[in-house]
């Protein structure tokens, strides 16, 4: 008899981005899916999450268990349940390049459950209330952080 657990979906949670990651690379296999929302590749966003996420996996500021009250948090939240997850895996990738370019710049590694966040930067994303300024907002600061390793255009 199979277990009842196995037939049960898991919980996606804003605090574990690689279930968020392996659903998006599962769906990323339709041609249909190669851009979104923001315009960018889909393909091109997941190898980065892969090569940066992997070594930095970072707790993320954004909490989507309880009821979010800022838009842009709902926007955030909201993506995980989309196809390619595309703000979602933006955010996690924000989050990976921000701290990767902190320990590369002070060459002190940081404390990934709990890094030191950019204020401003969260400030100018938690100001958004459309999907378009988050595209912009975070595509911006990915590649300040990145700088040429970044996935979106220059």
């Amino acid at each position: 008899m199979p277990s009842p657990l196995r037939n049960r979906p898991l919980p996606v949670r804003r605090a574990a981005p690689f279930i968020a990651l392996l659903a998006g690379f599962a769906l990323s296999l339709s041609p249909a899916l190669a851009q979104g929302i923001c315009g960018i590749s889909i393909r091109a966003l997941q190898e980065s999450l892969l090569r940066f996420g992997e070594n930095y996996p970072i707790a993320p500021d954004i909490d989507c268990e309880t009821p979010a009250r800022l838009p842009a948090h709902r926007l955030m939240c909201d993506s995980l349940y989309e196809d390619e997850q595309e703000l979602w895996l933006m955010g996690n990738l924000d989050d990976a390049a921000w701290v990767y370019a902190l320990e590369n710049a002070t060459g002190t590694e940081t404390d990934h459950s709990n890094p030191p966040r950019d204020e401003t930067f969260i400030a100018d994303r938690d100001a958004c209330t459309t999907e378009t300024c988050l595209c912009e907002v975070l595509i911006g600061h990915t590649n300040d952080s990145l700088g040429g390793e970044s996935p979106y255009p220059q």
